[in-house]
């Protein structure tokens, strides 16, 4: 008995729940490094005398090369492979977040978030490619849900965990200790993760077989031109997304701090309580999203549905922040909106898996930089708006702005026509077989 109980749970937890849950580690380290520097950023402006709109230039920083490494990082995922590519960024990520904590100056701060975006810009990208690999149609969006959901608890944790790590020790050693755990997770992956399922020690040949993309031992060429056709909205949509998110990402402590004038802890606390709501609301996004196409069929209506309500149902709760609430109902407020927000991530990434999953790397990387666009100018112009109006209230009047626009350039996405560089047998037939499995159903 005792023996077949071993043999069930090995069973239960595959080879593929082991690399989901690699992935979930990166994605969780990951948004520590690239949102540390909000946290850190009350300690920084300190030390190195920055004021709102040299910070927003210290936040633009990492978001710049970001913007501009996606396309060329994740065609060069899908050259590379997952397993390269992600080990490549993540020593690059891992080291820029060391330069960080020797930081002594502007000049030196901006060096260290550039390294520290360039390693992460094909990131989420390579990581869709790993995916694609390894999960099937109706799990791409609770895969995308949960790995989105282990970086938006990264989010969560990252203020109290860099406000304790500051408060024990300084913010440069913050920086220092955050480099050598990301850097310790490159030997993990490195370990572990295998390009094509088959060559991974722990696969069984039902699982390979539950796979829908074999990985190709030859090349498929890109076409690029029908590739941008079908992933402009999608990037659009990324765009409007990415304001919302970088908003939330860069400025929530320092938003409680100056405008309820709570300390570095008392900041930390309302900011992860937000970042928790997003956990929640990405995960919850990815398996609505699987679900709806289950129970439809309708790939474009289980992708565009979560993606619509997750840009409109916010705005109800941003209008409170114009009527000047406590602290308490400012935070509860905003929690909902990002908790909301959050339906978009898992859907977005999975219809960039959807349409081309022999190039899901470049594919995701296209869309991504809508909103590595939108990380580049958001920080900046939010610090600008602060320090000129000395209020909050311009952000949150053009945050829903684009609330509004994102469902507009949602209306043109379509997940169900696979971008003509597919082969003919592969992701088309794909996608065919496993419609008409679900119509037998």
């Amino acid at each position: 008995m005792a023996t077949s109980n071993g043999a069930s749970a090995r069973r239960r937890f595959s080879a593929t729940n082991g690399v989901l849950l690699v992935l979930c580690i990166m994605s969780f380290l990951m948004y520590i490094d690239r949102t540390n520097i909000s946290t850190a950023a009350l300690a920084i402006r300190r030390d190195l005398q920055l004021n709102n709109s040299q910070l927003g230039i210290v936040f633009s920083a990492f978001a710049m090369t970001y913007a501009i490494a996606m396309i060329p990082g994740g065609f060069l995922g899908d050259r590379l492979g997952a397993r390269k590519m992600l080990a490549i960024c993540g020593v690059l990520w891992g080291v820029g977040t060391l330069l960080t904590g020797f930081a002594g100056g502007l000049g030196t701060l901006l060096l260290a978030r550039f390294v520290v975006g360039l390693g992460e810009s094909p990131i989420v990208p390579a990581s869709a490619r790993a995916l694609t690999a390894w999960m099937k149609p109706d799990q791409r969006g609770f895969a995308q849900g949960v790995t989105h959901a282990c970086a938006r608890l990264g989010n969560a944790s990252t203020p109290l965990v860099v406000a304790a790590l500051i408060t024990a020790f300084s913010w440069h050693a913050a920086f220092v200790i955050l480099g050598i755990a990301s850097l310790a997770w490159v030997g993990l992956w490195l370990w572990y993760y295998r390009d094509d399922p088959a060559d991974h020690p722990g696969i069984t040949p039902e699982d390979i077989a539950r796979l829908p993309v074999k990985v190709s031992k030859t090349r498929v060429p890109m076409r690029w031109a029908p590739l941008l056709r079908a992933l402009w909205p999608a990037t659009v949509v990324s765009f409007c997304h990415g304001w919302i998110l970088w908003f939330f990402l860069n400025w929530m402590p320092s938003f409680f701090a100056q405008a309820y004038h709570l300390n570095i802890r008392h900041s930390a606390v309302f900011s992860s309580g937000i970042f928790l709501s997003g956990v929640v609301g990405t995960t919850l996004g990815g398996w609505l999203s699987d679900l709806l196409f289950r129970r439809t069929g309708n790939l474009r209506r289980a992708r565009q549905t979560l993606i619509t309500v997750g840009f409109l149902a916010p705005i109800v709760f941003f209008i409170p922040m114009f009527l000047h609430p406590s602290s308490m109902a400012a935070a509860c407020s905003l929690a909902a909106a990002l908790f909301l927000s959050e339906f978009v991530t898992a859907p977005l990434w999975a219809v960039a898996m959807d349409l081309a999953p022999n190039h899901s790397a470049t594919s995701s990387s296209i869309m991504n930089t809508g909103l590595g666009i939108a990380a580049s100018v958001s920080p900046p112009l939010v610090g600008w708006l602060v320090d000129l109006t000395h209020s909050w209230q311009p952000v949150f009047a053009l945050s829903i702005f684009f609330l509004a626009l994102g469902p507009i350039a949602a209306h043109w996405i379509r997940p169900d026509r696979p971008y003509l560089g597919e082969p003919e047998g592969e992701s088309n037939a794909a996608a065919s077989g496993f419609a008409a499995q679900m119509d037998a159903s």
